[in-house]
């Protein structure tokens, strides 16, 4: 229908309006925090540059709600302050029909999001955290996209995982000798920090000498060094960069350990309800679009509106979130419901607005 594709075109252009200006905020202000660190090692005024870059979809990722929900205003409430709203209403159209209109390519917007969230934002933050510590540490071979080389001496060492308190996921140790030869192939499935030492779970290990090679396999191994901590720290994706999955097998490794899950599994849960939070917040905006008219105030007065319904759902969030996990509330109940009351709230504005 033309009054689909007109009012998407709308929330689209409006999204990427917003998101175009709030990603240009936090990158100069994301450019501003590193400059700091400009000088060390490697670490110049470029490099800094890419790393701001490359977080930018972790960003885009965080402010998406916010985003549709500034984008929707903007861009919709144009159309109501230029009447066209009215004049659809007024042609027969309802505003449960125009919701339904903004919620489907609100809908399309947020499976998008949700996509960025699960595979190019822990890509890009991994990368991104690798290229500046290789910058500064100068200890760095080479990472990227799960995938982390560094040397240690005669010893290269390359893990395809790194995941929060200190966990190391299929790791591939390399062995040189005093003639720089490959002389040994440790692999693990598993390695953790644990009492000043790393503990190496599922071990194989492979000898090369000039008689041939001789493999043995052993359950566990304990090296006094494997991965420099310092680095390890600057690395290690912490819950927010995690993709779902990630989260859900991490939590699944905690809770078979006996440990503490509640963070990882909130942190799931969140990523799991954000495309519902981007329908929601383009939901609650409707109302503030209805009632918009040519004479009900520019767009400097929607643009403080909407950042304003924005910083108070992200405070009220914030504060819910942690209080479920402050009170041993279930991940799930304490990441619905903030999701549950911005639905409440939007229903009871339609409803008045109709």
């Amino acid at each position: 229908m033309i009054i689909d594709r007109y009012i998407a075109r709308s929330v689209i252009l409006g999204f990427l309006l917003s998101a175009l200006v709030l990603l240009s905020i936090f990158v100069f202000i994301d450019f501003i925090s590193q400059l700091e660190d400009v000088g060390k090692g490697d670490y110049g005024v470029l490099q800094a540059a890419v790393y701001v870059l490359l977080g930018l979809p972790q960003r885009l990722y965080m402010l998406s709600p916010s985003i549709l929900l500034l984008g929707g205003i903007l861009s919709l409430g144009a159309l109501a302050a230029n009447s066209e709203l009215i004049v659809m209403r007024s042609s027969g159209i309802s505003t449960v029909r125009i919701t339904r209109s903004v919620l489907q390519t609100g809908l399309i917007i947020a499976l998008l999001v949700a996509v960025i969230g699960e595979y190019i934002v822990p890509a890009a933050t991994s990368m991104a955290k690798s290229y500046r510590a290789e910058a500064i540490e100068k200890k760095l071979i080479f990472a990227g996209m799960n995938n982390v080389w560094m040397r240690d001496g005669n010893r290269y060492i390359n893990v395809k995982q790194i995941l929060p308190d200190n966990v190391l996921h299929q790791i591939y140790v390399y062995e040189l000798n005093d003639k720089r030869e490959l002389s040994t192939i440790i692999y693990a499935d598993k390695a953790q920090y644990q009492d000043e030492e790393w503990v190496l779970h599922d071990i194989k290990r492979s000898d090369i000498t000039e008689t041939g090679v001789t493999v043995a396999f052993e359950k566990l191994m304990r090296l006094k060094q494997l991965v420099i901590l310092e680095l390890f720290s600057v690395i290690e994706l912490t819950s927010q960069d995690m993709s779902a999955q990630d989260l859900l097998n991490y939590s699944q490794y905690l809770e078979d350990n006996h440990l503490d899950d509640d963070e990882y599994m909130l942190e799931f849960w969140i990523k799991v309800f954000t495309p519902l939070t981007c329908l929601a917040m383009l939901l609650i905006a409707m109302p503030v679009v209805f009632a918009t008219t040519p004479r009900s105030g520019g767009i400097g007065q929607r643009i403080v509106l909407g950042i304003l319904i924005g910083v108070v759902y992200y405070v009220i969030n914030r504060v819910i979130n942690h209080l479920g996990l402050a009170l041993n509330i279930t991940p799930v109940l304490s990441a619905s419901m903030p999701l549950l009351m911005l639905i409440a709230v939007s229903f009871y504005l339609m409803k008045r607005v109709n």
